[in-house]
């Protein structure tokens, strides 16, 4: 438990949707220095001529998804409970993100290895074999273009796609899939939707009647057990 006179790190876990799925990971990272001081949380800062809050998150969260497990460490200078952080810091959060569990941390973040994501496609489109279909695609070989350091790159997905499955559920697509997410091999999942659209009529144009959404469900460790 964490005890007074210690320096205290502590882990949030917490969830973003809604329209916050729109805001970028630099943004939440400015959003979250400014929350913890209207919520008086006594954050540590690091020395210098540039003092910066000791807040760390887990694997960034890309623009358009949204969050059921985002994880972010603090540093703190002195003690406070953790029901206090958690209720502190959910009356100061905005509408469409909340803490669900803060705790002392028992590994590293780095520990992310793999996330699994849901992925729901609406489309007039679907029929009764899209979801075999979408399985058999995902089960081969399949080229996109990923934004690398060096420019645009084509790369096979396959190999960052640990698990695929697929169900049609009223007229709906759902997908349930298992993306690398380390620090040296990772797939942003809307990588996932760019393969569709490259290789199947699902998306047509149609933007008053076709859409889609992500969710990522989980953090996985490299044996496929749940990040704590």
């Amino acid at each position: 438990m964490v005890s007074e006179n210690q320096v205290i790190q502590v882990r949030i876990k917490f969830k973003k949707y809604g329209s916050l799925m729109y805001i970028s990971h630099l943004d939440l990272a400015k959003t979250m220095q400014r929350i913890m001081v209207r919520a008086g949380i006594d954050i540590w800062y690091s020395e210098g001529f540039n003092p910066q809050p000791k807040i760390v998150f887990a694997v960034p969260l890309p623009v358009g998804v949204e969050s059921e497990c985002e994880y972010m460490d603090i540093k703190l200078n002195s003690f406070m409970s953790l029901d206090d952080i958690k209720k502190r810091l959910n009356d100061s959060f905005p509408d469409e993100m909340e803490v669900l569990e803060v705790y002392e941390p028992e590994q590293k973040l780095k520990n992310v290895v793999y996330i699994d994501h849901e992925i729901e496609i609406f489309s007039p489109q679907i029929n009764q074999n899209t979801a075999l279909e979408l399985e058999k695609l995902f089960s081969n070989d399949i080229f996109v273009s990923k934004k690398t350091k060096s420019g645009e790159k084509e790369i096979n997905i396959k190999e960052f796609i640990y698990s695929f499955i697929a169900r049609e559920e009223n007229g709906k697509i759902v997908i349930n899939t298992i993306l690398c997410a380390g620090s040296d091999k990772n797939l942003n999942p809307e990588l996932i939707i760019e393969a569709i659209r490259k290789n199947t009529t699902i998306f047509s144009g149609d933007l008053l009647n076709e859409r889609y959404s992500i969710v990522r469900k989980e953090m996985l460790k490299c044996d496929m057990t749940p990040f704590k």
